[in-house]
């Protein structure tokens, strides 16, 4: 069996956010609980989450393995919470009726996470800690919701259920929690790993056993695609392709920097790992062996991706990459072997950043 942990040190895992998208990050971790033989709950010390990875987070915390979650959560109570409403033309007439407001009810996603159990406050988690991100629109501040900690006082009458419906309330899909909360990637926390390292080291620290080279953190994303365009095509870019740009790159670009910030700033202290795949039918055919004859394109893959045969794939490419990457080398990051002349890593993680040349000759701006 794969021992990920062999001197014992204390273990982190963040989830980004992404929608459905988080069946890729359950599968990872589902496939990493078969090759270790033991469960999420038992092997991690904090679990922390955006959105479709604060449901994870809380799973865990609750003591539902990774496996327990897939089946439950992301295979049928998720998927069946976005068939049941709306979809194609009428989708998009109720929102236009609605007034623009939210595409989705809420009430669905809220019951999809009965599992969870009613009843549960914040406080209640101890191991392993919960660390969940939501933004309030009040005060445009984001508020890290843990469990435990000189931060833990301030949420630990806060509901579970409505603290994880909170995280994933993402604007447009969903309406706010109470009005007030919404997704807690919507700024620069999509990708919690920075602010898990900072809740764990900073202010939990000792008393937890958070200490300088006693701590491995596995921060897993939920699937990543670049933005591909031909030399000038954004001349033709409208308002819709603008929102979409700022919004989805946006996101992304926020994901990567808490990435490269956490490395930056505890590299040296703690052995932080990263994993996310590349979602391109090369990488996931040609990389991670999957076929994709008669099945969708991996990056069509988004949000609100709930048909079954998406869903399939997601699993599938879960599954998959966490056979290819390296789950006990330190430092891991997802474009290790692989370089931006590839277009994409070796192991189908995370291309490797580069810079792609301006063609400056002739444009008068010499």
């Amino acid at each position: 069996m794969l021992d990920i942990n062999p001197q014992g040190k204390k273990l982190i895992l963040s989830v980004d956010g992404g929608g459905l998208r988080g069946m890729i990050a359950v599968a990872m971790l589902a496939e990493l609980e078969s090759m270790t033989g033991k469960t999420c709950p038992e092997w991690f010390d904090l679990v922390a989450g955006t959105s479709t990875g604060a449901i994870i987070a809380a799973g865990i915390a609750s003591g539902m393995s990774a496996q327990e979650l897939l089946v439950k959560i992301y295979r049928k109570r998720l998927p069946e919470a976005f068939s049941g409403q709306p979809r194609g033309l009428l989708l998009y007439a109720r929102y236009l009726l609605g007034g623009l407001r939210n595409l989705y009810d809420l009430q669905p996603f809220v019951e999809a996470l009965a599992p969870f159990g009613t009843g549960k406050k914040i406080r209640d988690f101890d191991k392993p800690i919960l660390f969940l991100t939501t933004k309030d629109l009040r005060t445009d501040k984001t508020y890290f919701v843990v469990s435990r900690g000189p931060g833990a006082p301030a949420f630990a009458d806060w509901p579970l259920v409505g603290s994880v419906a909170a995280s994933g309330a993402a604007p447009i899909f969903f309406q706010p929690v109470l009005g007030t909360l919404i997704d807690g990637g919507v700024g620069s926390f999509g990708n919690p790993c920075l602010a898990a390292s900072i809740e764990a080291l900073e202010y939990i620290g000792a008393d937890g056993g958070f200490v300088d080279g006693n701590v491995i953190h596995f921060s897993l994303g939920t699937g990543f695609n670049f933005n591909t365009l031909a030399d000038g095509e954004a001349r033709r870019y409208w308002l819709y392709n603008w929102i979409r740009y700022l919004i989805l790159i946006g996101l992304e670009d926020a994901g990567l920097q808490q990435v490269l910030d956490t490395r930056a700033i505890y590299g040296q202290r703690i052995d932080y790992r990263r994993y996310n795949p590349l979602l391109t039918a090369a990488s996931v055919g040609d990389i991670l062996g999957l076929s994709l004859a008669g099945r969708p394109d991996p990056a069509a893959l988004g949000l609100d991706s709930f048909g079954r045969d998406e869903v399939n794939l997601m699993e599938d490419i879960g599954r998959a990459y966490a056979h290819k990457v390296s789950w006990t080398e330190p430092g891991y990051l997802p474009w290790v072997d692989g370089g931006p002349e590839k277009g994409f890593a070796r192991d189908g993680g995370h291309p490797l950043p580069g810079i792609k040349p301006i063609q400056w000759a002739g444009s008068g701006l010499e």
